[in-house]
């Protein structure tokens, strides 16, 4: 009995390989990203960074890290003259989940904002330093510990509904870094549960991330308070973007009362805000914005309007207008 349990794990594990070889399957692509793209970290603020120079085949799109540690091309530490440098900070959705590289929000600004001849300024640079799974308070250490080495001149914070979720911690082991077959168990178990209402529903979870005696929602207003001392100390700005959930965005957002709470925090602190919302509504039914019909990160669609959002911003910021030619 033994050996025939082995011997069908085995050809389960073959089969499973050869399934999700190259698959847009969201729980086993994410899997497949912790797996070969990532690292533990001693900060525990941090938890886990991309390993840097490694190269990944994930949700249809080729994903290339660079020696920094970013999914972009390489960038020198020390900023060219004439350069204005863009530094996008967020999770999933700032590092293009399912998107080529070319396809994603830093990407498609950096190409919107050379396409305007803004004086004085040579050229613009957007660098991605998103990572899947970080929120508000892996976000702000990374800028405050790397991403400030980069001398930016404005740093953007890419705002998810879930970031004031606890630091995640990246877990590591022989078998579930290498079996296929235990993690499609524990993401399809996962997934039962929740059908079974043994998980909470989406909505209620979210909303309930906000409640003020939770520890990570603490944990996160104290990160955007951080955020704002840090870019004044280094003489950059700052633009706070928020990402609506794109579940439901045409009408009756649910989440308006959480991004207020977020917009209040960063008023108080002189922030500026970005509510991406306005820019994306009303676009087609709001999975015209996903990258498949069963993952809601935004698809490139979604990418070139939250792009374009934030250029608009930035050049009525630097006193230019989107319409210059160049």
């Amino acid at each position: 009995m033994a050996v025939a349990l082995l011997f069908t794990a085995l050809l389960l594990e073959g089969v499973l390989r050869i399934a999700f070889y190259h698959s847009k399957d969201f729980s086993m692509e994410m899997w497949k990203y912790a797996v070969e793209l990532k690292q533990p970290v001693a900060n525990p603020k941090i938890s886990f960074a991309h390993r840097p120079n490694s190269h990944a085949f994930l949700m249809g799109a080729d994903v290339q890290i660079n020696s920094q540690g970013l999914r972009d091309y390489e960038y020198p530490l020390a900023k060219p003259p004439g350069v204005y440098r863009i530094l996008l900070l967020g999770d999933s959705t700032t590092f293009g989940w399912g998107d080529s590289l070319d396809q994603t929000t830093p990407k498609i600004l950096e190409r919107d904002l050379n396409a305007v001849h803004v004086p004085g300024i040579s050229r613009f640079e957007a660098l991605n330093a998103g990572v899947g799974n970080y929120d508000t308070v892996q976000e702000v250490t990374y800028y405050q510990t790397r991403g400030r080495g980069f001398h930016p001149d404005l740093v953007i914070l890419d705002y998810f509904i879930n970031d004031p979720e606890p630091v995640p911690v990246e877990k590591k082991g022989f078998l579930i870094d290498r079996s296929y077959l235990i993690a499609f168990t524990t993401n399809r178990f996962d997934g039962v549960l929740r059908r079974l209402g043994a998980r909470p529903d989406w909505k209620i979870y979210y909303a309930s991330l906000y409640n003020e005696d939770r520890p990570g929602y603490r944990a996160c207003v104290a990160a955007l308070k951080d955020l704002a001392a840090s870019t004044r100390e280094n003489h950059a700005k700052v633009l706070v973007a928020l990402l609506p959930e794109l579940h439901q965005i045409n009408e009756d957002y649910p989440f308006a009362a959480e991004h207020q709470k977020i917009k209040d925090v960063l008023a108080a602190e002189d922030v500026p805000v970005l509510d991406l919302i306005q820019g994306l509504r009303n676009h087609g039914p709001e999975m015209m914005l996903w990258v498949t019909p069963l993952d809601d990160h935004p698809n490139g669609k979604a990418n070139a309007l939250i792009a374009a959002q934030m250029r608009d911003w930035i050049l009525a910021n630097l006193g230019a207008t989107a319409a210059a030619p160049q």
